[in-house]
């Protein structure tokens, strides 16, 4: 079981790491767009088509896909001033709580994000207003694959506790980086 509870944490981060990779690919097709829509618009008069749909487009993969990586580093959002105080056994059990809730509730919206994408796929939705009829499906995919990678994050450091992020409390990370001070 220790050599589980190594390997398959190890796995899902090195999974992590492509997913973050992808994600930066992404940002970076963002950010050519719109310079070259900004050449296009203040040099020919004309600027790349849809260059706004397919920004917000991508926005959806940069959002969405890095969550399972963001869990593993414990960057969500937390509000701690009363926990903190508590022993750390009741921390641990309220996080493994949380865990549980996150898993029901952000399954749901994976299965719900789902079906949307799957309806649009099947009936051709296209993008409002899209002058090349780009269509919804790809960008609706990738959020139920965020939510679903982010379960699975969750999933992992529900069986193997020694994968979740440590945890310190504010006022110890503040004294922390101000040497004491």
């Amino acid at each position: 079981m220790a050599r589980l509870s190594e390997s398959i944490p190890r796995a899902i981060s090195a999974v992590d790491r492509q997913v973050v990779r992808f994600s930066q690919l992404l940002l970076a097709m963002m950010v050519v767009v719109t310079f070259l829509s900004v050449v296009g618009r203040t040099f020919f008069s004309q600027a790349v088509p849809d260059d706004l749909l397919i920004s917000e487009m991508l926005m959806v993969a940069v959002v969405f896909l890095p969550m399972g990586y963001l869990q593993s580093l414990g960057g969500h959002l937390e509000v701690t001033v009363i926990t903190d105080h508590l022993p750390e056994k009741v921390q641990s059990a309220l996080v493994t709580v949380g865990l549980v809730l996150g898993v029901v509730f952000f399954g749901l919206m994976t299965w719900l994000s789902a079906r949307m994408a799957w309806e649009s796929w099947e009936f051709g939705v296209i993008a409002y207003a899209s002058a090349l009829d780009l269509p919804e499906w790809p960008a609706k995919a990738l959020i139920p694959l965020g939510l679903a990678w982010w379960c699975v994050r969750m999933l992992v450091q529900l069986v193997f506790p020694s994968s979740r992020p440590g945890h310190t409390s504010e006022f110890d990370q503040a004294l922390d980086e101000t040497n004491g001070y």
